[in-house]
């Protein structure tokens, strides 16, 4: 996670829609145990100085509980290398297959825990079940997937996971009202994965924003890749990997004006267009581009208001 800091950020205004969308995404590392970040979130939160005072010292005490029941959150996490994740990644797979020698129904309990647990629950069932070199399990993936649709952020777990037990070839399965083919072999297993182009089209959002809006970049990434989730396999996936240079300013700019009218409420389109050098000949291609943003923002992340 990157540190969110602005240093002028008290003259700042935490709208309604805003202090919203960061109370649930504390809500959710706290859930998944994301404590580091959910301490540079409280952190940044409590610079805020017009925040109704019932507010403030509820993230205060929670920031307290944080630092006394988790005093490794105090100190910065280190950005992993490549090696340090290639090490936690054996480790994970040498702890799965003690797992799995010890209790010879492990794999079936992993197996039920994809088919009947919560998202949080099946996600945590993949990152397990794509340690085990066991052609039924991996099967068993392969049917769940093809079963019926699904939320798009669990079907593109599902396909790492098949990807990392060592499947490849098409698979086809239900997505977004229709039925779509892919290679499980081509399924990026990270942002850095991506075409070029895609991963240029985020990055044109943080050199925007950095500097007036230094930690709007980290939901803008996050956001990108549920969509790049929601889109792969899809049509709007062929688009963007056929993307020419011109339509990264055009998607950027777009999940740009979706981001920034759901956290504040409003957004200057015209201000913001001009930021991305948008002319009247691209914003044909911005209009589509946005429509199809907001359809998903709208499907998957609703506003509550």
């Amino acid at each position: 996670m990157i540190t969110i800091t602005d240093p002028s950020i008290n003259n700042l205004i935490l709208f309604p829609k805003t202090e919203q969308y960061y109370e649930e995404e504390l809500t959710r590392f706290l859930r998944t145990e994301q404590y580091s970040d959910a301490l540079q979130l409280l952190t940044f939160l409590l610079q805020f100085p017009a925040v109704d005072p019932h507010k403030t010292e509820q993230w205060e005490a929670l920031r307290i509980w944080l630092h006394t029941m988790f005093p490794e959150t105090l100190f910065p996490m280190t950005p992993q290398t490549e090696e340090d994740q290639v090490e936690e990644e054996d480790l994970l797979r040498q702890y799965i297959q003690e797992k799995t020698a010890d209790d010879g129904a492990y794999a079936l309990k992993l197996q039920n825990m994809l088919k009947e647990g919560t998202l949080e629950q099946q996600v945590n069932a993949l990152d397990q079940l794509a340690f085990i070199d066991q052609p039924e399990v991996s099967q068993g993936v392969k049917d769940w997937l093809c079963e019926k649709p699904r939320h798009p952020h669990i079907q593109f777990k599902a396909l790492q996971a098949l990807k990392q037990m060592g499947e490849h070839g098409f698979i086809e399965f239900p997505k977004n009202g229709e039925k779509i083919l892919v290679e499980i072999e081509e399924t990026p297993m990270g942002p850095e994965e991506f075409p070029l182009r895609i991963r240029d089209m985020i990055r044109r959002v943080g050199d925007i924003s950095e500097i007036s809006q230094p930690d709007f970049v980290y939901f803008a990434k996050q956001t990108w890749q549920e969509f790049l989730a929601y889109a792969y396999g899809t049509a709007i996936y062929t688009d963007l990997q056929k993307a020419e240079e011109g339509a990264v300013d055009v998607w950027a700019s777009a999940l740009h004006a979706i981001l920034q009218e759901k956290l504040f409420g409003t957004v200057n389109r015209e201000e913001l267009l001009d930021n991305y050098g948008i002319v009247d000949s691209m914003k044909l291609q911005w209009k589509r581009a946005n429509h199809v943003l907001h359809t998903f923002v709208k499907q998957f992340n609703p506003d509550p208001s």
